[in-house]
């Protein structure tokens, strides 16, 4: 068994270590930490995750058991806990009617635990527990003191974690649309071609643009008109794979980066996008007045670099719209008309 003092230092050492530098590496570190901290045979740590609960355990036979999600609000006894500012001290688990299964260690038999609030800007959101097995000694007043520093250690890491993954999100992201922005396509385009062109794989990429948006702009407003790109952008989003990419290019285009995708299959998923805006009534108006226009054009076919790439896209783009607009071309249509016309 580690030392208390010991294991408190290996912590602070490693704080900004890659392994901590992740939620699940430094939780999964936090309760490895608390198993020496307090001596305990178990450990479990309660926390928010993607809008409900996870918890994560450790013991001293498995120190990395898989995460288990719970309900948005959890068990009553953790809503208890996050209610409470002190540390709960329960000398036999198993008597202790206020607690549930889930809030139990899994694989400990235990008797006497200690359950410690995490707090995040002065509220409570989650809790740190320690576990002895039944018939060992209680733990003590040191115990939950220390327990507590710890506690409030790991909610102020996982706040500033999650602030990083803030600030990473507004880097990347278009903040009218909340889909990625140009400067993440970019980046984003070359990682595909490159990975495409090592695997010898096609590579699709659409090039879309609201038809009528101006006129939409002129009954009802241009904050109107933002409000229905955000909407549309989550209208677009659903009509995609979960390895897909869709970003802002422009005022009102958007581009989807398709992987291992050729003509066909890129083609259908222009199609379905543009039937899905088509068939949708956005606000103030019938469905069929809002539509788009979308260009194709594929890697290596039609280019093999990004910047010409987007560039036959959007030519396909601009042919549609001068077309007739609410449809689909690709780059080879173009090529195709472009020489029955010489």
């Amino acid at each position: 068994m580690v030392s208390r003092e010991k294991a408190l230092d290996e912590l602070l050492d490693l704080t900004g270590s890659p392994g901590l530098n992740t939620r699940a590496g430094l939780l999964q570190r936090v309760l490895q930490t608390a198993l020496s901290l307090v001596e305990a045979d178990g450990t479990t740590l309660v926390a928010p995750h993607q809008g409900s609960l996870e918890r994560l355990a450790a013991t001293l036979e498995h120190r990395d058991l898989p995460a288990h999600e719970l309900s948005r609000r959890g068990s009553e006894f953790t809503r208890l806990l996050v209610h409470v500012s002190r540390p709960l001290c329960i000398p036999d688990l198993a008597a202790d009617s206020r607690v549930e299964a889930s809030d139990a260690c899994p694989e400990v038999d235990a008797g006497p635990a200690l359950f410690v609030p995490m707090r995040r800007r002065e509220h409570a959101s989650g809790y740190l527990a320690a576990f002895r097995s039944r018939g060992a000694a209680p733990f003590s007043p040191t115990d939950a003191r220390q327990l507590s520093l710890l506690a409030a250690w790991t909610a102020m890491v996982l706040e500033n974690l999650r602030l990083c993954e803030s600030v990473e999100k507004l880097a990347v992201t278009d903040d009218l649309t909340q889909v990625y922005n140009y400067r993440f396509l970019k980046m984003a385009l070359k990682r595909e071609l490159k990975r495409s062109t090592r695997f010898g794989q096609e590579l699709g990429l659409v090039m879309l643009d609201v038809d009528n948006l101006k006129g939409y702009n002129d009954r009802n407003g241009h904050l109107r008109g933002s409000y229905l790109l955000r909407e549309m952008a989550a209208l677009l989003a659903r009509q995609v794979r979960s390895f897909d990419l869709i970003a802002k290019y422009g005022g009102d285009e958007f581009t989807l980066i398709l992987p291992q995708t050729g003509i066909e299959g890129s083609v259908a998923v222009a199609e379905r996008m543009r039937r899905a805006v088509e068939e949708h009534a956005f606000p103030l108006e019938d469905a069929g007045v809002i539509t788009i226009s979308l260009g194709v054009a594929i890697s290596p076919h039609d280019a093999e670099d990004g910047q010409t790439l987007l560039r036959t896209a959007d030519q396909a783009l601009y042919v549609a719209k001068r077309q007739g607009r609410n449809r689909v071309l690709t780059y080879r249509d173009v090529a195709k008309q472009a020489g029955a016309l010489r």
